[in-house]
């Protein structure tokens, strides 16, 4: 299936090396709002708002009061408040229990009658048979009946409305362009375009770029030229343009012999044998559903001389999918080459990348795309505790403090639950805190949101709020580079509840990872890194969207479970490529990398 250009590359696979962390947490199920404790319902998949009600015994109309947003949609990761007041004691106990999809799960009760489930459900009872597998043998107490709630009748349409994924769009505003025109143009109010963006504090100016809230499946426009459709089972031409730089190891097996670790290799040439040793296992997976493709591994090195020789090369044109090169000069030279390539960047890289290259696919979220998504994450979360921004002066990262600020006042304006309008802004310098320690609040959970990597702040700030934990309730939410910071002591941020964005998380205990890693030790004798994760996910991520003949979605497929990260891919407009969106929320707990929730 694959032609390999070098003999070498099978003995690199030896120097590869074990990363990893830990396990899941459980969120917060109750909260307390102006003297109301509600339950808090984080909507899923399929889930409806009647569904819902009845998995809580409470009426639909209850749900409206208290999440009066909800009459427009539900929005999957929404968090919806059960009151408990309104909950009906007696019909709880006997409660259907929510499935995946947004199905319930009926337990029979002792007398109970298929028409009687039919009518309590609002479902034809020959509905009801048929989803549970004609019920032969009739019913009898402590059976389980599945409700189909795509057959539910008798019931408000917006409540049987299955939950949908919000995604956002950038609009580039035009000269004399006013909200009411925008909202016009995407089908939304002014005051929906206002609250997305922040109150639009600063008022709408020609040449800023504003937010546009979408309900629905992201919408991906393909610009011209654009790379071929591939067909369901055709032969696929695929490229893995990989840094293997070869001429920069002497010798292979002279290094392994004296450094079994890997540590002789030079740095670009052990990623890239990670990375392939990853993409084998996918392209194997892949095979084996099905995908037929002639694999051609190109030593791009990782200098312009190196890379420039290899992508005039004949093994490089024509191609269907290219995964690499890794650096940003060399995909630009491939991308308008070779513009009918879908051309992967698996790296970090700048946004930049995709931008006038519409076959360019950034699989690796950014740094700007990362802090939006832990902004919108405390505001959707912490709506009711005391959020609390800090702006330290400091050039380089006042962008950063600006989007941080936009995401979470957007994000707020639309929890009922929020304690205030607005987040709390305060100024400080590198080595000062300015007003925060006298804005805690002393009986609410205080989340101070820090969107900086300067060693010199972040140290002073840890060093600062660590004394403070012990009266007052703290999350700290920043960076992931603080992990790395020496200075800063990984039980301090323990003890601050640290929080940040990731691009991917390695959970070992993970069924998947662990079945995988076993397979990864057997064939290579190495143990699994993070590039080969990284090799694995992406490749076959966009294996499978090569074989069924459509560009990288919005969201990974149901039935593909990445292995560490995810894929919610977007443009920001036709002439532009594709960059992952993806993001997970991690947390310091127990000396542990844990998922916030």
């Amino acid at each position: 299936m694959q032609k390999e250009r070098s003999a070498s590359l099978s003995r690199m696979l030896l120097a590869l090396i074990l990363f990893g962390i830990a396990a899941l947490c459980n969120a917060q199920e109750t909260r307390s709002i102006n003297g109301r404790k509600y339950i808090v319902h984080h909507v899923e998949q399929g889930q409806t708002l009647y569904a819902i009600a009845r998995a809580h015994a409470v009426a639909v109309n209850d749900l409206l009061q208290a999440n009066p947003e909800a009459a427009n949609g539900l929005s999957i990761g929404q968090e919806i408040l059960i009151p408990q007041e309104s909950i009906v004691k007696k019909e709880a106990r006997t409660a259907p229990e929510l499935m995946a999809h947004g199905e319930l799960r009926h337990t029979v009760a002792r007398k109970e009658t298929l028409f009687g489930i039919a009518r309590k459900y609002g479902v034809d009872i020959n509905d009801l048979m048929e989803r549970n597998g004609g019920i032969t043998g009739g019913l009898h107490e402590g059976m389980e009946l599945v409700v189909p709630m795509k057959k539910v009748s008798g019931v408000d349409e917006r409540a049987l409305q299955p939950a949908e994924p919000v995604h956002y769009v950038e609009h580039t505003v035009l000269p004399g362009e006013t909200l009411f025109a925008i909202g016009k143009a995407y089908g939304i109010t002014a005051d929906e375009i206002s609250r997305a963006n922040g109150g639009l504090p600063e008022g709408l100016k020609a040449g800023s770029i504003i937010r546009i809230p979408r309900r629905g499946e992201q919408e991906t426009v393909v610009a011209q030229p654009q790379p071929e459709q591939a067909i369901p089972g055709q032969l696929h031409h695929v490229g893995l343009l990989l840094p293997f730089s070869t001429s920069r190891n002497d010798s292979v097996i002279e290094h392994t012999a004296q450094d079994p670790a890997g540590a002789g290799f030079y740095e670009a040439s052990r990623i890239a044998a990670q990375f392939y040793a990853g993409a084998r296992m996918a392209l194997d997976s892949m095979e084996k559903l099905g995908l037929r493709a002639d694999v051609t591994v190109v030593d791009v090195g990782d200098d312009p001389r190196s890379w420039s020789a290899a992508l005039k090369s004949p093994a490089v044109a024509n191609l269907d999918l290219s995964i690499g090169p890794f650096h940003r000069s060399a995909i630009e030279q491939l991308a308008r080459a070779q513009p009918r390539t879908r051309i992967v960047c698996p790296v970090p890289q700048s946004n930049k990348i995709v931008l006038g290259l519409p076959n360019v696919i950034k699989t690796s979220t950014s740094r700007s795309d990362l802090v939006k998504h832990a902004a919108r994450f405390v505001a959707a979360r912490h709506a009711a505790d005391n959020i609390i921004l800090l702006r330290p002066d400091i050039a380089g990262e006042k962008e950063l403090q600006g989007q941080v600020l936009a995401a979470l006042n957007a994000t707020l304006a639309a929890q009922p639950s929020r304690a205030r309008d607005s987040v709390l802004v305060i100024s400080s310098g590198r080595r000062d805190i300015g007003e925060l320690v006298s804005k805690l609040a002393a009986n609410r959970v205080n989340v101070v949101v820090a969107p900086s990597d300067d060693v010199e702040f972040v140290t002073s700030l840890v060093g600062k709020l660590k004394p403070l934990a012990d009266k007052h309730a703290i999350v700290l939410v920043g960076l992931q580079g603080w992990l790395e910071m020496a200075p800063v002591a990984a039980e301090d941020l323990d003890r601050l509840g640290f929080c940040f964005a990731a691009p991917s998380f390695f959970d070992p205990e993970d069924a998947r990872v662990q079945d995988f890693t076993a397979r990864y030790r057997e064939r290579f004798h190495q143990d699994v890194d993070e590039y080969a994760l990284l090799g694995f996910d992406v490749t076959f991520h966009q294996m499978k969207a090569l074989m069924q003949g459509s560009e990288p979605g919005a969201e990974s497929p149901s039935d593909e479970q990445p292995l560490h990260m995810g894929f919610r891919m977007g443009r920001t407009g036709p002439e532009n490529g594709l960059r992952n969106e993806y993001a997970v929320m991690l947390q310091v707990k127990d000396m542990r990398l844990q998922r916030a929730h």
